[in-house]
């Protein structure tokens, strides 16, 4: 009964939001060219994306779209969906942007415009990255390089193949493939972004090199000063500062440049990168050994985290809804308006019936989709980590040259760890301790790296040596308990 009141809450709010638009396009109906909507969706987009203004960028593009079908402008109405899907990406509204991708793929099906291929596809591989399918990213990435080089503009084709070589470089980064990560960065350096000196930066950090470290952090930070990089730009300089000075122990000034990081985050709209402020801050006070601080941080990212698609209904909800209800009105139309409409009376009908009961049960009903949720969520992060450390055993098994990537996804806190005790220890035998941790028998390890097992127990007794671990303890009890 509870779950029949929902859907016909939400057809019926969906249908009062129909009306309220319907009224308002009476009043706000205006018509633009073709040379305005070009304007628009390419200038003063870009002007609003950079200024961080994302859900203007939003509403521009909603009316934007609605003028291109007026006159029968397909491009306009190709690029608005795609602008729309970018904009959602930077707001972490996956499924929203996933969606206006899906329409700018069908009506690009009958419409050749290279530049416009190049963008969609370029969005399908982010949103693959975004989900660590880096591989199938990267097969998306070529295919928007394949087309960006169709691209007539000069400029516009440059451009567009940088922001494929910057993400795939960050893929290639992930799946531990350096020789490409070079190859890529290489090509990013004739026009560099903030972000590619930051991840230099990051390996040097890693490293403990922190003046080279610092030395790219300036260097994406004189990007930031010298062009009109967008906002993000800004934001990510400005925490990897935070970073920089956390590991040189200037926590004072680590905590300035993060508090400022995490402020422009918040008025940009950004979930993803105010998680990662707040991580960091909560990581600098800990180090301060400012329990009730690095508490705090850490609660406000737990719950950042925890409601981040409970978050309630933003006032740009309800155009997009409006529009969204549009795009599946049409596609329904094309199977019949009379059944349409037919479903559309007895849902308000029915919407009518409870509507009472549907306010008394409101604030149960919110109490119930929380729950429900967080059960969800749970279960996804049960099986994905559980599906991760399946894929890193198999790793394993195979001596695969990407083990310690993907080991490190499951486990982010032991290399470091292990590396605190011993900053000496080499990669190699890092991989070593990687078997050791995943609880691999002498034997076992010694059939998947083809070595005998008398040199197994020798590198064991090396490991237990260099991070002086007790002699009547077991290694592999031992290692367990860290990271």
């Amino acid at each position: 009964m509870i779950k029949k009141i929902k859907n016909i809450g939400c057809y019926l709010k969906k249908l009062g939001i129909f009306f309220l638009f319907f009224l308002m396009n009476i009043f706000t109906a205006q018509t633009l060219t073709v040379e305005q909507i070009d304007s628009q969706q390419q200038i003063e987009y870009d002007r609003l994306i950079k200024n961080g203004d994302i859900n203007k960028a939003v509403l521009q593009e909603l009316k934007l779209i609605k003028n291109a079908e007026a006159i029968h402008y397909t491009k306009g109405e190709i690029r608005g969906h795609i602008n729309l899907a970018n904009a959602f990406f930077i707001l972490n509204r996956n499924k929203e942007s996933l969606h206006f991708l899906e329409i700018a793929e069908k009506k690009l099906k009958n419409f050749n415009d290279d530049l416009l291929k190049s963008r969609m596809y370029y969005l399908y591989g982010v949103h693959y990255y975004s989900l660590s399918l880096h591989k199938l990213a990267i097969k998306y990435f070529d295919t928007s390089l394949k087309f960006a080089y169709k691209i007539p503009d000069r400029q516009e084709r440059e451009r567009r193949k940088q922001f494929v070589y910057d993400w795939k470089r960050s893929s290639f980064s992930y799946l531990g493939m350096m020789d490409s990560v070079y190859s890529n960065e290489r090509k990013c350096m004739s026009a560099p972004k903030p972000m590619l000196y930051i991840s230099i930066s990051d390996r040097h950090l890693k490293a403990m090199n922190t003046d080279s470290a610092e030395y790219y952090i300036n260097k994406a930070n004189e990007l930031v000063l010298a062009k009109k990089i967008p906002l993000e730009g800004k934001i990510n300089v400005l925490r990897a500062y935070g970073a920089l000075y956390c590991e040189k122990k200037e926590y004072e000034k680590a905590l300035k440049y993060l508090f400022e990081s995490l402020e422009l985050s918040q008025k940009m709209g950004s979930k993803e990168r105010c998680l990662e402020a707040c991580k960091l801050i909560a990581k600098v006070y800990k180090k301060m050994n400012n329990i009730q601080k690095e508490n705090e941080y850490l609660a406000k990212y737990s719950l950042l985290r925890d409601n981040i698609a409970l978050e309630e209904e933003r006032t740009i909800n309800i155009p997009v809804e409006k529009f969204l209800n549009d795009e599946m009105e049409k596609e329904k139309e094309e199977k019949g308006t009379l059944y349409y409409s037919i479903i559309i009376i007895i849902l308000a009908s029915l919407g009518i019936v409870i509507f009472i009961l549907y306010k008394y049960k409101r604030k149960q009903r919110h109490k119930d989709l929380l729950f429900s949720q967080k059960e969800e969520e749970a279960d996804m992060l049960k099986n994905r980590l559980n599906t991760t450390l399946d894929e890193v055993i198999e790793l394993a098994k195979k001596n695969d040259p990407s083990l310690l990537v993907r080991f490190k996804m499951v486990y982010p806190d032991f290399c470091d760890s292990v590396l605190k005790i011993n900053p000496k220890i080499i990669n190699s035998e890092l991989i070593f301790c990687a078997y050791l941790k995943l609880n691999f028998s002498t034997k076992e390890i010694a059939t998947y790296t083809h070595v005998g097992s008398k040199a197994v127990q020798n590198r064991k007794n090396r490991i237990r040596k260099k991070l002086n671990i007790p002699s009547d303890e077991d290694i592999n009890i031992w290692l367990n308990k860290i990271g």
